[in-house]
C-alpha cells in the first residue's frame, strides 16, 4: 500500500506540461545552429550581437511595461541575473568561438554534445532526486547516440591543429554551460513565485546592456554595422540580418527561455539535463529541413538511440521514490 503510494506520488511529480516546456524550448534553441548559415559573411560575434540586442530590447521592453504595475526585483536577484549573462551567455559562446577558430567545428560540437550527460549528472549531485544507478544506463545510451550523430557529421573533419587550445576552450564553454543552467535551476527551484516571463525578461534586460556596449565599442573603433564589409559582399542584407537576428532574439532566445524556465520549477535536474539533448538535435533537423535531405542511416540510428535513452530516463525519474 505504501509503495503504491509513493509511487503514485513520484509519477505525479512529473509535470506533463513542464515535460512539453522543456522540449519545446530545447527545439527553439536548436535555430541557433542553423540561422548562422542563412547569414553568409557575418561572423558568429555578430550574430550574436544582433540576437542579444532583440532579445534585451524585447525583454526589457515587457520588463518596463511589469515594473509599471508595482513589479520590483530585489537587488540580489540582479546580481544573478548579470551573473548569468555573463557565464551561462556571453562567456559560454566567447570560449565556443575561440574554440572553433583553435581546432575548428568538429571537436566542439563533439564535447559540448556531453551537456545533458554533464548537467544531468551535476544537476543530480546537488539535488539526488534520481538514484544515479538508474540515471547512469539512459546517459550512456544518449552518449552512445550523440557521438554517433556527431562522428557521422564531423568525423572526417576532425583536427590536430591546436589541439590542446581547443579541448582548453570547448571544456571551459562546457563547463560554463553547465554551471549555468544548474545554477539558474537551483535559483528558481528556490523561488517558486518567480514568474517565468518575468525571469527570461530580466537576462533579456542585462544583455541589452552587455550588447549595447559591445555595439558601441564596434563602432567606435570603425568597423561599422555588422553587416558591412564581409556581409554585404557575402549577399547578406541588413533585412536579412534583422530577420536572422529577430528570429534568434525572439524565438530562440526570449520564447525559448520563457519556456526552459518554466520547466525548471517543476522536473528534477536530472530529466532537464536529458532534454538539453533537443537542442543539438533539432539543429540537426532543421538543418536537414533547409537542405530537403533526410539523415544519413548512421545519423538516424544515434538519433533513435537519443529518444530511446530520453524516454528511458523519464521512466526512471517518475520511479525516482520507488527506487530508492
Amino acid at each position: 500500500m505504501e509503495t503504491s503510494a509513493r509511487r503514485a506520488a513520484s509519477v505525479r511529480r512529473i509535470d506533463p506540461a513542464g515535460l512539453a516546456c522543456a522540449m519545446a524550448g530545447a527545439c527553439l534553441w536548436g535555430m541557433s545552429f542553423v540561422i548562422p548559415a542563412m547569414l553568409p559573411g557575418i561572423s558568429p560575434w555578430d550574430i550574436s550581437l544582433g540576437r542579444y540586442l532583440v532579445y534585451g530590447l524585447l525583454g526589457g521592453t515587457v520588463l518596463l511595461r511589469q515594473y509599471a504595475t508595482g513589479l520590483r526585483l530585489p537587488s540580489t536577484d540582479w546580481g544573478y541575473a548579470l551573473l548569468f549573462a555573463v557565464t551561462g551567455y556571453y562567456g559560454c559562446y566567447t570560449a565556443l568561438v575561440y574554440a572553433i577558430e583553435a581546432v575548428g567545428p568538429a571537436l566542439p560540437t563533439l564535447v559540448m554534445g556531453l551537456t545533458p550527460m554533464t548537467v544531468a549528472m551535476a544537476g543530480n549531485l546537488r539535488t539526488r532526486e534520481v538514484p544515479f544507478r538508474r540515471l547512469l544506463p539512459p546517459l550512456a545510451a544518449i552518449g552512445l547516440g550523440l557521438a554517433a550523430v556527431n562522428l557521422s557529421r564531423h568525423g572526417q573533419a576532425l583536427s590536430t591543429n591546436n589541439l590542446g587550445a581547443g579541448l582548453a576552450y570547448s571544456l571551459l564553454a562546457l563547463g560554463l554551460l553547465t554551471w549555468y543552467l544548474i545554477a539558474n535551476m537551483l535559483f528558481l527551484k528556490k523561488r517558486p513565485g518567480m514568474s517565468p516571463l518575468v525571469w527570461s525578461n530580466a537576462l533579456g534586460t542585462v544583455l541589452l546592456g552587455l550588447s549595447a556596449l559591445a555595439l558601441c565599442a564596434r563602432l567606435l573603433t570603425g568597423q561599422g554595422l555588422p553587416w558591412e564589409g564581409p556581409g554585404e559582399a557575402a549577399g547578406t542584407t541588413a533585412g536579412g540580418y534583422l530577420a536572422g537576428c529577430l528570429t534568434l532574439g525572439v524565438g530562440a532566445s526570449w520564447l525559448g527561455g520563457v519556456l526552459w524556465n518554466r520547466a525548471n520549477a517543476t522536473l528534477p535536474a536530472a530529466l532537464m539535463g536529458q532534454c538539453i539533448v533537443f537542442w543539438p538535435l533539432s539543429g540537426i533537423l532543421f538543418a536537414y529541413m533547409l537542405r530537403g535531405a533526410l539523415p544519413q542511416p548512421a545519423e538516424a540510428a544515434g538519433m533513435a538511440l537519443v529518444f530511446a535513452g530520453i524516454l528511458w530516463g523519464l521512466k526512471s525519474a517518475k520511479n525516482a521514490d520507488t527506487a530508492k
